[in-house]
């Protein structure tokens, strides 16, 4: 099945939760995990998390769109388990790797939602002794919220401080930023 189809089931599995249940205006935080589980309960996980991370050489590209679908604190140590065993795998083969993350879509709510997410991944990272961010070149954001700043201000504290001066933030208007931490 390629990431067309995943994408197209991932989509028809929202909708179909949608139409049997109506769409809060308020308290929006648990239905969306609720939708994610359930879609998770119709679709394989093993199936959906390399089209949320994909390789390319040594480029993890992180699909925001999948994951906003599908994540869940139910799920969340498989989905960093993952993305460790790929990082893993890349470091392994190429010595480096890099992130590439396309945050089209990306709201406030949303990071206060997945923001337990990256404190996992973050506190499993320090713990597993891997030193993955030792190998990590650079983090590539495409299309960041117009809040880019205040969204780095949350983020990179929550991560390893080292990584504040890898990540370079390529702006709707064409600019080219790298951040560099306060």
């Amino acid at each position: 099945m390629d990431s067309s189809d995943i994408l197209n089931k991932i989509e028809s599995a929202r909708n179909e939760y949608y139409s049997e249940n109506q769409k809060n205006m308020f308290f929006k935080k648990q239905q969306k995990f609720e939708c994610a589980e359930t879609i998770v309960n119709n679709i394989d996980l093993s199936i959906i998390l390399p089209v949320m991370f994909k390789i390319e050489a040594n480029n993890i590209q992180f699909n925001y769109g999948v994951f906003k679908s599908v994540a869940s604190p139910n799920i969340y140590m498989n989905m960093a388990q993952y993305l460790f065993q790929i990082t893993d795998s890349i470091i392994q083969t190429h010595g480096t790797y890099n992130l590439r993350a396309d945050l089209a879509g990306l709201t406030m709510s949303a990071i206060e939602r997945y923001k337990s997410f990256l404190i996992l991944v973050s506190g499993e990272g320090q713990r597993n002794g891997k030193g993955f961010l030792k190998h990590l070149d650079l983090i590539h954001v495409h299309n960041p919220p117009t809040f880019v700043e205040y969204l780095c201000g949350i983020v990179i504290p929550i991560v390893d401080p080292a990584i504040k001066d890898r990540v370079v933030i390529y702006m709707k208007n064409g600019n080219v930023v790298k951040y560099m931490g306060k």
